[in-house]
């Protein structure tokens, strides 16, 4: 049975907003799906690829596209330029979509948070407005200009914006427990908050067998400084000392892919690790994940990383692949001892060290898998998704 208007009974408009590649993002595409399932017409505006048309379709949510790369740099001017553009089509976009009433709930999602100001009108004629901070700027923001002057400044200034952008919303999601105690303290009304976590889509990435750990050590995501894959490309050589047959592979985009392509090179790793380079569709990576015998999801620790609950840890562990992992207090919260391999020496020696642990020990490997299969962070998004589901429908 369609959600639709009460006194027409034509579907409803949800529109998703957000400077992101819908068809390669977990998060904005459970959403979309799961309304679009539900009986919503559904909307997407976000970035397209170049090959892409300016309006597509993906699992009955329409895609409309902002035709332009997404900017993953490190350049500041760069970032506030290409979020003010962003934000100035998507707001045209949504008054043409809203220009009837039809809409009856827009989802902003950050970053940037300021994103919420391009549905404020839509809000004032009905619509429900909820604003997903996907990260917490100001930490974020550290992480990434924190050698700089004035950052520490500008880290202020990012939390006095999220919490002026919750202010003009209905409802802010968090994408965790952690997230939302960061949340409370940049300034944000705890009683708007509300936590949406990041269960794996069980159409995508269903419950599989728990695997042997094999030499093929794969990470997925975003590849960027703070994740510290380099450290990991050197602890991948070192391990080869003893696990010659040892490869591996980074899946993804971002602006630390050239500098780990030169790396692999100068290591001599060119021919056992894989880095396109390139974000894939998720129907894409699924059979790529397949492969693989450890995964390993590292990060340079810092306030940002600490309070990262990566998906790519739950999408292994749902497909049965034990992974290695960089202890953090968020990532612990989630998963014991006893279901990840922790990183708890994030250098070359101590990642060797650890793929060394799992790949002595298979069958430790297999074990600690299954466990992570039983925690409630492995259950599926559908099990979860009716909670995300009356958020929106709230009137």
């Amino acid at each position: 049975m369609l959600r639709g208007d009460p006194g027409t009974g034509t579907p409803q408009r949800y529109v998703s907003i957000a400077y992101t590649h819908a068809p390669t993002d977990p998060r904005i595409r459970r959403h979309c799906e799961t309304l679009a399932r539900r009986g919503w017409r559904v909307y997407q505006l976000g970035i397209g690829a170049p090959d892409e048309p300016r309006v597509g379709r993906l699992n009955d949510v329409v895609l409309i596209r902002w035709p332009r790369r997404r900017y993953r740099g490190g350049r500041l001017l760069r970032y506030l330029w290409a979020y003010a553009s962003f934000f100035l089509w998507a707001r045209r976009v949504l008054a043409r979509l809203e220009r009837d009433g039809s809409v009856r709930a827009v989802q902003v999602n950050n970053i940037p948070n300021f994103l919420v100001w391009t549905a404020t009108g839509a809000r004032r004629r009905g619509a429900r407005l909820v604003l997903d901070i996907h990260d917490p700027e100001p930490e974020l923001f550290l992480s990434k200009f924190g050698q700089r002057m004035g950052a520490r400044w500008g880290s202020q200034l990012l939390a006095r914006e999220e919490a002026l952008a919750a202010q003009a919303a209905d409802q802010v999601l968090c994408v965790h427990e952690q997230h939302r105690i960061v949340t409370v303290a940049h300034g944000v009304d705890a009683s708007k908050l509300r936590v949406v976590l990041n269960y794996a889509d069980e159409r995508l990435f269903d419950l599989a067998p728990p695997r042997e750990a094999t030499p093929f050590v794969a990470y997925h995501g975003t590849v960027a400084s703070r994740m510290g894959l380099d450290v990991v490309l050197k602890g991948v050589a070192l391990a080869r000392v003893e696990w010659p047959t040892l490869r591996g592979a980074i899946w993804g985009d971002g602006d630390a892919s050239g500098s780990l392509q030169v790396l692999r090179d100068a290591l001599g790793l060119s021919s056992a690790i894989d880095i396109p380079g390139v974000r894939f569709r998720l129907e894409d990576l699924r059979p790529r994940l397949n492969a693989v015998g450890l995964g390993i999801v590292p990060v340079r620790r810092d306030p940002f990383t600490d309070v990262m609950l990566p998906t790519k840890i739950v999408v292994s562990v749902r497909l049965g692949i034990p992974v290695a992992v960089t202890w953090t207090p968020t990532i612990s919260r989630y998963f014991p001892d006893d279901s990840v391999f922790f990183m708890r020496d994030f250098t070359p020696a101590g990642v060797a060290r650890t793929i060394g642990e799992a790949l002595a020990a298979p069958d430790l490997a297999r074990d600690r898998a299954d466990r992570a299969q039983a925690l409630p962070i492995a259950r599926s998004w559908q099990d979860n998704e009716q909670a995300y589901v009356d958020i929106i429908s709230e009137r």
